[in-house]
């Protein structure tokens, strides 16, 4: 018997593992059949089955192509209407916030420079008073402690240049002033505070730091009436004597800060012009 197409067991292994498989031999993914004589059957069984023509053209026209699935429609984000209607008022009061907090800087500058502008003025009078001053006696005028000054000891003011006295009021003590004879208008400053206020003293009674500065008494020639050439009265009238006109000229400002020593500065300037009023002024030779 030939047995040349019998199976050997070669093929069998072939058939059995597909990575043995060489070219030119049979395809170990195609199932042979072998007849009683051991011989292959002829033709190739395929596992796929094949429609009929008439089968196909059916099965075409039933055929439906697949449905896509369609992209989902962009969703338009809903604003809502409340939420506009507060983020704009929200806005808008920042907006006028910021312009008040604007308007209220250019005001704020505009009262500094004001404010500035006053103090430099201030500044210059009393550098210039100070000059004068300087000027007039004699002695050189660096700090407040190099103004001639003098204190008064007794119940009376002597100013024998003029010619007259000044009656303390007893309400009144720790009184100091400033005698200026070489100015072209004759004047004499004060400082002084209430008999009842005791050590410490007030800061605007110390005549370094505030010097002359509680109201003054200005001599002018009768001659010259009651006002100056620049049409500026001298003051308030008070006395005269001798061909002479007294002046009483109220102080430039208040020095203290504090609210309790304005009260008692305020108190000792009224009583420093009582004592140059023209009840306690007279003749003194």
């Amino acid at each position: 018997m030939d047995n040349s197409f019998a199976p050997n067991n070669q093929y069998n292994q072939n058939q059995n593992n597909p990575q043995n498989s060489q070219p030119g031999q049979p395809n170990p993914q195609i199932n042979m059949t072998f007849g009683p004589d051991g011989r292959p059957v002829t033709g190739v069984q395929l596992e796929t089955p094949i429609l009929s023509p008439t089968q196909t053209a059916e099965n075409l026209r039933n055929y439906r192509q697949p449905q896509l699935a369609q992209p989902a429609a962009a969703k338009t984000p809903v604003v809502n209407s409340t939420s506009l209607t507060l983020l704009s008022i929200v806005l808008g009061i920042f907006a006028i916030a910021g312009l008040a907090l604007g308007i209220f800087g250019l005001i704020d500058s505009a009262a500094t420079n004001t404010k500035l502008e006053e103090t430099r003025a201030e500044l210059t009078t009393k550098n210039a008073i100070v000059e004068e001053v300087s000027k007039q006696t004699g002695v050189q005028i660096k700090t407040a402690k190099d103004v001639p000054t003098f204190k008064a000891t007794t119940g009376y003011i002597y100013l024998s240049e003029w010619g007259i006295k000044i009656q303390i009021p007893s309400e009144l003590h720790q009184i100091s002033y400033i005698l200026n004879n070489r100015l072209y208008h004759p004047t004499i400053c004060f400082n002084g505070v209430e008999t009842a206020i005791t050590n410490p003293l007030p800061a605007f009674t110390d005549v370094v730091q505030n010097p002359g500065g509680m109201g003054c008494l200005v001599r002018v020639s009768a001659e010259e009436g009651e006002r100056g050439t620049d049409g500026l009265s001298f003051g308030e009238k008070v006395y005269s004597d001798n061909g002479y006109n007294y002046f009483y000229q109220t102080p430039n400002g208040i020095f203290s800060k504090d609210n309790s020593e304005i009260q008692l500065e305020t108190h000792a300037v009224a009583l420093i012009k009582t004592m140059l009023s023209s009840e306690n002024l007279s003749t003194y030779k």
